[in-house]
């Protein structure tokens, strides 16, 4: 199997996607226009809900539901020593997991709020999302959601020497409450292509205002993926993410192949990542597993919608 850079992928791919993207979004599919029943203007259903693997889409919560999400990501998977990840490690289930506890809920059909806590780092964090843009037949190619994040870490900071995040090395360094936020602003442009297949292009801006020496506050990237229906309620979902600075080297973008199950109350995702980072905030600044080695983890979304008090 012959592998490409991190470093070539990520100037080749995404200018790529985004020109078929846009290309598709002066056209609907004839199916899909076949499917809207006459006067019916607005494409719906472009995903199964607001989140694709790691990222968000441009699906929002229905005006007075409540949403309660699980992610979750187990230990490390080393296919290159199947036969103790299996039998030692059972597929990464015995190693350390990540997970994430996440509510929303939508004061109208376009915003919702929410609020969730992440193991890793402890961080406790706050969102909102509007979709700006719905597609539509014919006139509107594309829907487009703004999406904010501010997350809060509430673990004990490490002891570290009086001038570690100084390069002058002279300047003292105090924690403060300040340090422990993080903020992840997205635009969200997504497509329903046809019945079957849906494509999503995320621009995201991250900003810390804590990072490690050599590294920028302020990091841009972008996430670019889809899903392929295979089945009234299944479908095949994919992500890759790059980012623009703050690379290194050996950096592996991260990416995500999953098979979702999912109707109008539930949703069930289960998939193959190689990051176990959950918010954006952290997946964009983390170092992801190298997955040309065969390095990945396993992990799953479940998400459950209350409307108005029905099951």
């Amino acid at each position: 199997m012959i592998f490409i850079t991190g470093d070539i992928v990520h100037k080749m791919i995404v200018p790529l996607f985004v020109l078929v993207f846009f290309n598709l979004g002066f056209g609907q599919d004839d199916d899909i226009l076949n499917s809207m029943l006459e006067g019916e203007d607005y494409i719906t259903n472009a995903f199964n809900y607001g989140l694709l693997i790691n990222n968000q889409t441009t699906e929002t919560t229905p005006k007075g539901a409540f949403e309660f999400r699980i992610q979750h990501r187990f230990g490390e998977l080393d296919f290159k020593d199947f036969g103790n990840s299996v039998v030692q490690e059972f597929l990464g289930f015995d190693g350390s997991a990540n997970i994430r506890f996440g509510f929303t809920f939508a004061l109208s059909d376009r915003l919702q709020f929410g609020i969730g806590r992440t193991k890793i780092d402890k961080v406790y964090d706050f969102e909102a999302k509007y979709k700006l843009l719905r597609q539509k037949i014919k006139k509107v190619p594309v829907s487009i959601a703004l999406y904010f994040n501010a997350g809060i870490s509430s673990r004990d900071f490490p002891e570290v020497s009086p001038n570690e995040f100084f390069v002058d090395g002279v300047t003292p360094f105090e924690y403060t409450f300040a340090h422990r936020i993080a903020y992840n602003t997205q635009i969200i442009v997504s497509k329903k292509i046809n019945e079957k297949f849906s494509a999503i292009f995320s621009p995201t801006i991250i900003y810390k205002n804590l990072v490690p020496l050599d590294n920028d506050n302020l990091l841009f990237g972008a996430t670019i993926g889809g899903r392929y229906k295979t089945g009234v309620t299944s479908s095949i979902i994919f992500e890759y993410t790059t980012k623009f600075n703050n690379r290194v080297n050996d950096f592996k973008d991260p990416i995500a192949l999953g098979y979702e199950i999912g109707t109008a109350g539930h949703a069930f995702q289960i998939f193959i990542v190689s990051s176990n980072q959950i918010i954006p905030q952290n997946l964009f600044y983390s170092s992801p597993l190298d997955y040309t080695k065969g390095k990945l983890v396993i992990g799953f979304n479940i998400k459950r919608t209350f409307r108005n008090g029905s099951n």
